[in-house]
Order: C-alpha cells, then sequence, then structure tokens
C-alpha cells in the first residue's frame, strides 16, 4: 500500500509541475517578460519551463525514484525560498507559475501551495 500512496504522490505533483511548465512554454515571451522576478537572470527564467516539464514528467513515470522527486522538492524549496526573501524585504515580485494568465504576486498562497508539493514530492520519493 505504501507504494500505491508514492505513485499518487508522484502523478500528482509531477501533472502539476508539468501544467505549469507547459503553460508557461505556451506563453512563451509573454511570460518571461511580464514576469517581475528581482535577482532572477534571464537564462534560469527561459531554462525553468523546460526544467519543470522534464522533471515533472520523469516524476509520473517515475522514473529515477527518489532521485528525480528529490530534485522536483529541490527546485520548489528554491522557489519558496526565493519567495520568503522577496517576501522578508518588502518587494512583492509578480510570478506567472502557471503562465501569463496566473499572473499575481506572490505571497503566503504561494509559500502554503509550494509546501504541499513539498510534501508531495517528498511522498513520491519516499511513499
Amino acid at each position: 500500500m505504501p507504494d500505491a500512496v508514492g505513485v499518487i504522490a508522484a502523478v500528482i505533483v509531477g501533472l502539476i509541475v508539468v501544467w505549469a511548465g507547459a503553460a508557461k512554454l505556451v506563453s512563451g515571451e509573454t511570460w518571461r517578460s511580464t514576469v517581475d522576478a528581482p535577482g532572477v537572470p534571464k537564462l534560469v527564467l527561459f531554462a525553468l519551463p523546460f526544467v519543470e516539464v522534464a522533471l515533472g514528467s520523469l516524476a509520473v513515470v517515475r522514473l529515477w525514484v527518489p532521485a528525480v522527486p528529490l530534485a522536483l522538492a529541490g527546485v520548489l524549496l528554491v522557489f519558496t525560498g526565493w519567495i520568503l526573501v522577496m517576501m522578508r524585504r518588502d518587494v512583492v515580485p509578480t510570478c506567472a507559475c502557471f503562465g501569463s494568465r496566473s499572473i499575481q504576486p506572490v505571497g503566503w498562497r504561494h509559500v502554503a501551495r509550494n509546501a504541499g508539493l513539498v510534501a508531495l514530492a517528498a511522498i513520491a520519493a519516499f511513499g
């Protein structure tokens, strides 16, 4: 039964991350130009959707467990850390986490969502 929980967690977190990456890819330059991300290099903004689609897809098919879910958790923790640093500095950047149609200022809702996704990634890695 624990393996079923890990599979379900992997599919959920993987599909959410694939959706986020695919939405960014479909938005193209529109997504990158609308993201107000202080301190984030342009290369990271360019590569991010590809990394999300790749890691999310690998998580869904359960390839290279636990490395892929842990890498996914690591990426989510970096996002969350960046959000927290920006909030601590009273800087409220915008994010288009799910493409250019989801543009909004980052905040505690993003932190909570990412915490849930990190938990799912951990369950996918070890569940």
